[in-house]
């Protein structure tokens, strides 16, 4: 089970994701009887946009100064293949995003730890929230366009019985969590705390904790944290 907030993630999941992407284009290149191409290649899409592919290497790209044009030529690329990266239409493979990175000279991991928006005033719809993961444990997180907030906000869904695993979750920060729908609890330490709708908990500091839906209905939690976690 997918991990919730704090520790959800190993630091290089950016990658994680770029290869899934990577995998799932080289899967749709072949034809298949049951029509699944075309469903891999909006996966792929999507994959790309939830990481704000296209946003980042705009913004990159206008800082540096730099038309689509020439960012195409040094990298070797289409001048198309910039466009629609950008404009999130195309998913580049891991090596079509490492080659254009390395015409301008910035490493992957620089390239995702950069803001893809300076909008200090930022709406998000349900679509636009980035994911984190899916399944039993569904998590989102708001504002994915900037990296350098210093307050991050996910919204969670777990099904009857999921959770934030067997691991307890222990953040240098502080975590605060209001829970929207369905019942949960929460433990603490040796302590364990059964938490309604309304209700909630905020920790200080590292204090190891667990979640796990024990009602029969989604539950839905509101969890906020600083420094942000990804």
């Amino acid at each position: 089970m997918v991990r919730c907030i704090a520790g959800a993630f190993r630091p290089d999941f950016f990658y994680d994701y770029l290869l899934i992407t990577e995998f799932m284009l080289t899967e749709a290149k072949t034809p298949r009887k049951d029509g699944s191409k075309t469903s891999r290649e909006e996966r792929s899409r999507q994959e790309a946009s939830d990481l704000a592919v296209g946003a980042r290497l705009k913004a990159l790209r206008e800082k540096l100064g730099l038309s689509q044009r020439e960012l195409a030529k040094r990298a070797g690329v289409t001048n198309t293949t910039i466009s629609l990266i950008e404009q999130e239409a195309h998913a580049p493979s891991l090596a079509s995003l490492h080659r254009i990175l390395s015409a301008v000279s910035i490493s992957m991991a620089d390239f995702f730890a950069l803001p893809a928006s300076q909008q200090n005033v930022i709406f998000n719809s349900a679509s636009d929230m980035m994911v984190v993961s899916r399944g039993a444990a569904d998590l989102r997180v708001l504002a994915p366009e900037r990296r350098d907030k210093a307050l991050q906000m996910f919204l969670e869904r777990y099904e009857p019985g999921a959770g934030t695993g067997d691991a307890p979750i222990s953040h240098e920060g502080e975590t605060a969590v209001v829970v929207i729908r369905g019942t949960v609890e929460v433990t603490v330490g040796e302590k364990t705390h059964r938490i309604r709708a309304g209700g909630g908990y905020q920790l200080i500091g590292r204090q190891p904790y667990s979640l796990t839906n024990i009602g029969n209905v989604t539950a839905v939690v509101a969890c906020a944290c600083t420094p942000p976690m990804i």
